[in-house]
């Protein structure tokens, strides 16, 4: 960066998306937002630039999202409400490639279109941003169908991170820092599925180092001789718990169940009814 302020003077570059010049090329080279004078540019060079980079839309937010961007990027402004009237998630998202301007924009909009008009969207570049549900909050199911319905329009991937349930307080900053974190690592290494949440990629990342535990050596064996172990351990965990709900998807009677979890403990001392158990035995049936 201090080679191309040299060579091309007036360069600005921030960590964080600015109102550049109008007579600027302004683009965003992670970690980097840049806007290079235009008059300080060959035609040659700005051609070389605009092959290699998308040219960025400068930030556009309305009064509500200013208000999260303010909050979580800039680390600006001051809660304005009482810390126990109100809960929110955050929905981050990240398009695999970026897409032309007028075809972004239309993208945008068709996004917005599947959420509550007063719904927060920040986006942060071109292809990732965040979206703070304040309210009644989309399902997974729902989101997922969203992705693919955006992907066949627009044929281009989004990926989605559904965010924890989290109460505005003053660390809510740090904790969009670490959710957004854990976002980039998984772009960075994998793009899997269309929609993930934090939890299962908390998951996902304890179990290599699970699977070193010889104490639970036992346990996965027993799980890969009895292939129904999985349905019903995923079942549990995806219901948190509830037997009667798990019981029912999978079309299995709830006294009969209760058996097979009491089988479970019988046999390996795991008790699928706490949370730490049914945890780790989720970690182990992965």
């Amino acid at each position: 960066m201090q080679q191309l302020l040299a060579d091309y003077p007036g360069t600005v570059y921030q960590r964080m998306p600015f109102f550049p010049h109008r007579d600027s090329f302004y683009f965003y080279q992670k970690p980097y937002y840049v806007a290079i004078p235009v008059d300080k540019l060959t035609d040659r060079e700005r051609a070389l630039i605009e092959t290699l980079f998308m040219e960025e839309i400068p930030p556009h937010f309305s009064q509500n999202a200013q208000y999260w961007y303010d909050l979580f990027v800039k680390g600006e402004g001051q809660l304005t409400f009482s810390e126990d009237s109100r809960e929110i998630r955050i929905i981050y998202f990240h398009l695999r490639t970026p897409l032309e301007r007028t075809e972004y924009i239309a993208w945008y909009e068709a996004l917005k279109s599947f959420f509550r008009a007063e719904t927060a969207f920040v986006f942060l570049s071109m292809q990732q941003g965040f979206i703070v549900e304040d309210g009644k909050r989309i399902s997974v199911e729902e989101l997922d169908a969203i992705a693919n319905t955006l992907e066949n329009d627009f044929s281009v991937k989004c990926k989605f991170l559904i965010g924890l349930h989290h109460q505005v307080l003053p660390q809510m900053r740090q904790i969009f820092h670490e959710e957004l974190h854990l976002f980039d690592q998984m772009i960075a290494n994998d793009y899997g599925e269309n929609v993930t949440s934090v939890d299962t990629e908390l998951v996902t990342r304890l179990k290599p180092s699970l699977n070193q535990c010889l104490v639970l050596d036992d346990v996965r064996r027993i799980i890969k001789e009895d292939e129904c172990w999985v349905a019903i351990i995923h079942a549990i965990w995806v219901y948190q718990g509830n037997i009667s709900l798990a019981a029912k998807h999978l079309y299995m009677h709830r006294n009969t169940l209760q058996y097979r979890i009491d089988k479970f403990d019988e046999t390996t001392g795991i008790s699928l009814r706490k949370m730490d158990g049914l945890a780790i035995a989720y970690i182990s049936s992965l």
